[in-house]
């Protein structure tokens, strides 16, 4: 791929980029034509791991505990937003619906999902832009953002993740056009410096008053966005990058937005020994990607270099797990 200096230079200073017409248009339609599908059957699945997610942050010591028992048993969607509803997030507040790892279902009749995050070229892009000579993959999560969806708060991803690492990197792929936000646009927002601001978490934690005077604190000019971009444009940001995006209270019914992300860490990241105990808690991070890597992270000894087939290596090519 064609990184440009200034690219790299833009996502080492900045904590994000844009890569314009990155990928070709005619992959992103035909990737869209197979997620979508895939994900309209695992919407029940999409809703339990937001009820998780609630409950898992509920300040009802037995739903901290139990939280992954009692998302699994819920029985249909309206379970679902009756018990996020108890829990004081009604259906608007949710900012999209998540499906997490597309790539890995074999059963899912995505091949292009497959073929895009195991890619040498997208591989390639993550390994110079982090500048990590190995690049293993993380997981890959469709958004999708529906007519009255909420805002999507200020976050930094690797609070998500189960590594101790600072290089750790997203490639947000819209799966249709996005305006400016003056014209609805919901693509990323995201803050200059923030990936490099080691004083905001050690100062002030991971929230709080002073997440919500960013500009005050970084400056006039310091919130960011690429919009408006074409399809097969690619905006890349740290995995400590603070970003968020608009609510869609002014969508249509039916305008729903799709979003792709593939996400990438530096191959020699360790795991947390706290990224999941056995009652699904930790004691730093946030839970929201714990459906991720649930499935692999008991799996490998914590503060070692480790291999497992649900997070390749991916580059260099002939390093093959």
């Amino acid at each position: 791929p064609s990184i440009s200096v200034q690219q790299q230079l833009d996502y080492s200073r900045n904590g994000h980029t844009v890569l314009r017409s990155f990928i070709p248009q005619q992959t992103i339609y035909q990737l869209k034509s197979e997620i979508v599908p895939y994900a309209n059957s695992q919407t029940l699945a999409a809703w339990k791991q937001k009820v998780e997610v609630q409950l898992a942050d509920s300040a009802d010591e037995y739903y901290r505990q139990n939280s992954q028992s009692i998302a699994n048993g819920l029985e249909d969607i309206e379970a679902c937003q009756d018990m996020l509803e108890s829990l004081g997030m009604a259906n608007g507040d949710l900012p999209f619906l998540q499906f997490f790892n597309t790539w890995r279902a074999k059963d899912s009749n995505t091949p292009t999902v497959r073929q895009l995050c195991l890619s040498p070229y997208l591989a390639q892009a993550a390994s110079i832009l982090m500048d990590s000579p190995t690049v293993k993959l993380y997981q890959d999560s469709l958004f999708h953002k529906r007519a009255g969806d909420g805002w999507t708060p200020w976050h930094s991803d690797s609070r998500m993740a189960p590594f101790d690492t600072s290089k750790m990197i997203t490639f947000w792929i819209p799966l249709q056009k996005v305006p400016t936000p003056e014209n609805g646009g919901t693509g990323l927002l995201f803050v200059n410096y923030s990936h490099s601001d080691f004083a905001l978490p050690y100062w002030n934690g991971a929230e709080g008053k002073e997440y919500e005077r960013l500009e005050q604190r970084y400056g006039s000019g310091s919130i960011a966005h690429h919009m408006p971009m074409s399809v097969g444009d690619v905006t890349v940001h740290n995995g400590w990058t603070l970003h968020s995006a608009d609510g869609a209270e002014f969508m249509e019914e039916g305008e729903d937005r799709y979003a792709f992300s593939v996400t990438f860490v530096d191959g020699n990241a360790e795991v947390r020994a706290d990224a999941l105990f056995e009652n699904n808690q930790q004691t730093k991070g946030d839970m929201e990607d714990v459906w991720s890597y649930r499935p692999w992270v008991t799996q490998v000894e914590p503060r070692t270099s480790f291999r497992h087939a649900l997070v390749p290596i991916v580059w260099p090519v002939e390093r093959d797990d």
